[in-house]
């Protein structure tokens, strides 16, 4: 565990680069017009009229999700001045249903058709508060539809032969069971349960609350929390191997006994959401404790201590208290890579929504006064670390206003010179491509894509230079982190 003594306040941050000048985003009327100018740059700098032509399948489904739950923020927290901004967009994203190449994504991993289920269920929930018409009644069934789909495939990688549950990532190499696939299959199978309505454009009809996606996601977070997939810090690492893997016929141990140590920031996320959903089904507080005692695991290593005592030593996931990927640390971030910080914002946002106080509404549950008041005290103690790191990605936007993905730029050139590095005991794979030795020994390698998952050379720009130009520079995937970013700022100073 990293060092932590001899905190100090960080120097300021360096601003002698050609980006916009900083900002304070102390307060809503600060922060909600910063959120809906990263939602117009993100759709003037990259939509292409049916999709975002520099994404790749995931990364695109990603950009939706983020959006259509920005929308919804920008209605909620906006009020009637924001109707025409939020229409002008949701036409936009409406085109997204037939822009995506869903066959292309049908043939992918397990991880990669799970997001195409959570960005239609969102859209979902955008539409349940936003126009009652018959119209866009026909889009929700749709939509549903679609998430059906590709929850019935993904559930293929649900295998209870090896480790004794939990997806694989592929059956395209050897069996890895992944932090992420899992996480999504919680976060998906529970907003299945929580926001499908009934589907009846194909054969057999789902009924909407149809108790296997509950129960789908109570198995995965049962199976995921106690398999051993956090290390000393508390933070998930990234997925197990089965030690001597030869085929479904000589399986080896059959147990998740190898252990990938590389930490990313969305493998901290992406399960807060279905957390949240897991305590709105069944009312456990469990779930939420489980959420918050993760969020403050991730916080600390960040390097916040306090807002005036931060390590200025890597500490796990950060330096100074800014939330951070190793790859930015050396701006050599993957396509995959520049996408996790802003997954762990969406997905931080769904967790810390305030709690809703009444008696159970059908299948959903709705929290005590005091359980209300004990979630929102907790997320609010999170708010000055949520306020540091956008005001941190504030100052990254270029002239044209698109977010780098390095939000704490050094001061000095020496802060790069000696960078960390992954634990021991992990490939980091996601910006590095997939191990030649992760091939299934009895078949012929397979053509399996990197495509995403390699990143740049490490580099340390000189003092005088923007770090954000280097590598793979601003792209819309640090755009969308910084969106989501900005939506988890506008939620916290709106809740307290």
């Amino acid at each position: 565990m990293p060092a932590t003594t001899d905190l100090e306040a960080p120097s300021g941050r360096r601003n002698d680069r050609s980006v916009l000048n900083p900002r304070q985003l102390g307060s809503s009327q600060q922060s909600f017009p910063a959120m809906v100018n990263a939602l117009e740059i993100m759709q003037s700098e990259f939509w292409g009229g049916s999709d975002w032509p520099l994404g790749i399948d995931w990364t695109e489904a990603v950009f939706n999700q983020i959006e259509w739950a920005a929308l919804n923020s920008i209605a909620r927290y906006g009020g009637v001045n924001t109707t025409a901004t939020v229409n002008k967009y949701y036409s936009q994203l409406l085109n997204f249903y037939n822009g995506e190449n869903t066959a292309a994504v049908m043939n992918e991993k397990y991880d990669d058709m799970q997001w195409v289920v959570l960005e239609w269920l969102e859209a979902i929930k955008f539409l349940n508060v936003h126009e009652n018409t018959t119209q866009n009644q026909n889009y929700i069934a749709e939509f549903a539809h679609r998430a059906r789909q590709f929850w019935d495939v993904a559930t293929q990688g649900w295998n209870t032969t090896l480790c004794g549950g939990g997806m694989v990532w592929t059956y395209t190499l050897l069996p890895y069971k992944n932090a992420i696939t899992n996480e999504l299959y919680i976060s998906s199978s529970i907003s299945m349960y929580l926001n499908s309505p009934p589907d009846n454009i194909s054969s057999p009809a789902i009924p909407a609350h149809d108790p296997k996606y509950l129960n789908a996601a109570i198995d995965a977070y049962k199976w995921l929390s106690t398999i051993g997939f956090t290390n000393s810090q508390g933070l998930y690492v990234d997925g197990f191997h089965i030690a001597g893997y030869q085929n479904a016929s000589d399986p080896g141990t059959g147990n998740c006994d190898q252990r990938d140590e590389s930490v990313y920031t969305y493998n901290q996320g992406v399960v807060l959401s279905g957390l949240r959903g897991l305590w709105e089904a069944t009312g456990q507080e469990f779930y939420l404790d489980d959420g918050h005692t993760l969020v403050r695991n991730v916080i600390a290593a960040t390097g916040w201590v306090s807002s005036t005592r931060r390590n200025p030593a890597w500490s796990g996931l950060g330096i100074n208290g800014t939330l951070q990927d190793l790859c930015d640390v050396t701006n050599s971030c993957s396509q995959d890579g520049q996408t996790f910080k802003g997954i762990f914002f969406s997905h931080f946002t769904a967790f810390c929504k305030p709690l809703v106080v009444g008696q159970k509404e059908g299948v959903i549950f709705k929290g005590t006064q005091a359980q209300a008041d004990a979630h929102q005290a907790k997320c609010i103690n999170y708010k000055d670390w949520v306020q540091y790191n956008a005001e941190a990605a504030y100052e990254t936007r270029n002239a044209a206003g698109v977010y780098g993905g390095n939000w704490d730029v050094p001061a000095a050139d020496a802060s790069c010179t000696s960078s960390p590095t992954q634990p021991a005991g992990s490939s980091d794979y996601r910006n590095k491509g997939i191990p030649g030795n992760w091939t299934l020994p009895d078949l012929a390698p397979t053509a399996v894509s990197d495509i995403g998952l390699i990143g740049t050379e490490a580099t340390c720009s000189p003092n005088t230079t923007d770090p954000n130009s280097s590598g793979r520079g601003r792209t819309p995937e640090t755009q969308s982190g910084g969106l989501a970013l900005m939506m988890a700022l506008v939620q916290a100073e709106s809740s307290e």
